[in-house]
Formats: structure tokens, C-alpha cells, sequence
């Protein structure tokens, strides 16, 4: 997906995000603000936004002297969620579709994202997932494809977020399948890396893999050549979040097999594609394509 002018405002603000989550004084903020300004219009409009993104965040990262300011915010994410997640799979084991449930349960956490965000009500999403549900829902559809499948892939997001993924993929072994999970090979926002599925267990259940790459997204240029290998031959693929959004849609070949999983949050996008701001959206790959065709001139 090729970037909007909309963009451009979020760039700087997930910077300055980044520097307030290390309290960096508001001189220094304006100083850093400046070069970015500098350092934006040497990107490539053609690129996706998740990846001009991480662009300037790593950018950042090296005005602030910092590889990793949202690492303390991770691990009070991480706290959070295990502290929830006994009462939520209680929630979804008791439910009369247990797979449907954890969906939601996994779209729910998309919620804890400290890039433009940096507060969040997780009670209040977890209730209002579990009673209102997807806007748009293609699970009939995911369902039917997961009941044939051997191997799931789950591109995750956030920290947080993985505890409640892990439900998804308990359920899904519960089911038979052989699930890979994938994360970032290094620090960008608050995305999951492997210190973050070791400190949830994630690995325990689950094949975790590294995307290759410390970048938003999976940038199909980017990534290493076992995750294009994994999303080009797995039976089903399901992609948590915004950056995942815009970039597994790369992978142009295997979009019947791809689910979309996430809330929108970005208006700009929700406006140009007819979303409902803040809706869950369970859709599959094809249907967005259709979506894409019909609404979004790039």
C-alpha cells in the first residue's frame, strides 16, 4: 500500500510519541522535529506507510541516542495483559465457539499501540469485542479455510497484544494446527520481538519466528526468505494490525489465504477505504483487494 499525504503528520507525531515515552525535554523535541522535517522529504511517496514509518522512527532513535525507548512501556504491557489473560480464556473456553471468541479476544489487544496512542482501556475493548464483534466478518469464511488447514501463520503486532494472541493460538492447537508466529527482529514502536514471546511464553505453544528486520509491517523487500516462504505457502494467514495491513498485501499471490485482522484507528485510511473509524475488522485478502480497487486511488 503507497503512502497518503495524510501520512506525512503521523510520522512526526509517532516521533514525538517516541520521545515522550523517555520524557525527552520539549528544546530537544523541537531540535529533533526539525531534522525530521529534513530527513521526510528525502522519502519515497511509493512506499508503504508502515515502512516510511519505521524509517523515521529508527531516524529518531539515533537523534534521541535511544534503540529502544518504548522498551519499559513493552514490559508494563506484557504485566498487563498477563494479569488479564486467566479471566479472558476462562471467557473464551466457555464459549459456545471457542475459535470465534479468540478472535476477538486477539483483535481486542490491537488496541494497546503506544505509537500515536499512548492510552488505552483494555477492559473496555475486551467487553466491547466480545459484545459487538467484527464490523466486517469473513470468519465463516476463515473458519472453513482453518478446518482444512495444516499450518496457520500470525503476523503479530504489539507487545500486550501477544498475551492475548496466545489465546488464538492455544485454540488453534486445540484444533490441530501448526501455528508460526511471527516477530520483529529488533526494536520499532512497541511491535513484539522475541524477548517479548519468551517473556509470554508465546514460545512454548507456538513456532516463533523472526521477520528479518527491525521495520513496521512485513516489507516484502525486507523480510528474510524464511517469513516470504512462510506467507507464500501457508494454508492461512492472519495479520494483526495496521502496519501488517499495509505491507502483507505485498505478497500479491497468496491474498485468498490472508485475513485481516484489526481495528482501524487511522481516519484518513478508514475515510478512503469506507471503514468504520474504530471498527474491528475480521476481512479477508481478497475482498480487500476488491475494497482497495474500488475506493482507493493510489
Amino acid at each position: 500500500m503507497k503512502s497518503l499525504v495524510d501520512c506525512i503528520h503521523c510520522y512526526l507525531k509517532q516521533a514525538v510519541s517516541c520521545m515522550e515515552m523517555i520524557k525527552v525535554p520539549d528544546e530537544k523535541k523541537i531540535e529533533v522535529l526539525y531534522n525530521l522535517m529534513d530527513f521526510i522529504k528525502t522519502l519515497e511517496p511509493s512506499a508503504s506507510p508502515a515502512y516510511n514509518s519505521s524509517l523515521v522512527l529508527l531516524k529518531t532513535y539515533e537523534f534521541i541516542n535511544n534503540p529502544d525507548p518504548y522498551y519499559e512501556a513493552k514490559k508494563s504491557s506484557n504485566k498487563l495483559a498477563l494479569e488479564l489473560y486467566p479471566k479472558v480464556k476462562e471467557k473464551v473456553q466457555t464459549a459456545a465457539d471457542t475459535l470465534y471468541e479468540a478472535l476477538k479476544v486477539s483483535v481486542a489487544g490491537n488496541v494497546i499501540d503506544l505509537g500515536i496512542q499512548r492510552s488505552f482501556d483494555i477492559d473496555k475493548e475486551l467487553e466491547h469485542a466480545f459484545d459487538f464483534g467484527f464490523w466486517i466478518d469473513d470468519y465463516p469464511l476463515l473458519k472453513e479455510k482453518i478446518e482444512k488447514a495444516k499450518d496457520v501463520i500470525i503476523v503479530g503486532d504489539n507487545a500486550g497484544e501477544i498475551v492475548f494472541d496466545k489465546i488464538l493460538v492455544e485454540i488453534l492447537n486445540e484444533m490441530g494446527k501448526n501455528v508460526y508466529y511471527i516477530v520483529k527482529s529488533g526494536p520499532v514502536l512497541n511491535d513484539a520481538t522475541r524477548e517479548d514471546a519468551k517473556e509470554v511464553s508465546m514460545e512454548k505453544i507456538a513456532n516463533v519466528v523472526e521477520s528479518g528486520a527491525a521495520l513496521l509491517g512485513v516489507p516484502k523487500d525486507f523480510v528474510s526468505e524464511q517469513v516470504k516462504n512462510l506467507i507464500s505457502t501457508a494454508d492461512v494467514i492472519i495479520s494483526k494490525g495496521q502496519a501488517n495491513f499495509e505491507t502483507v498485501d505485498d505478497f500479491e499471490d497468496v491474498q485468498a489465504n490472508v485475513f485481516y485482522l484489526l481495528k482501524i484507528k487511522c481516519e484518513y485510511l478508514a475515510k478512503k477505504l469506507k471503514f468504520k473509524q474504530g471498527s474491528l475488522v475480521l476481512i479477508n485478502g481478497e475482498k480487500l483487494k476488491e475494497r482497495k480497487q474500488k475506493y482507493l486511488v493510489m
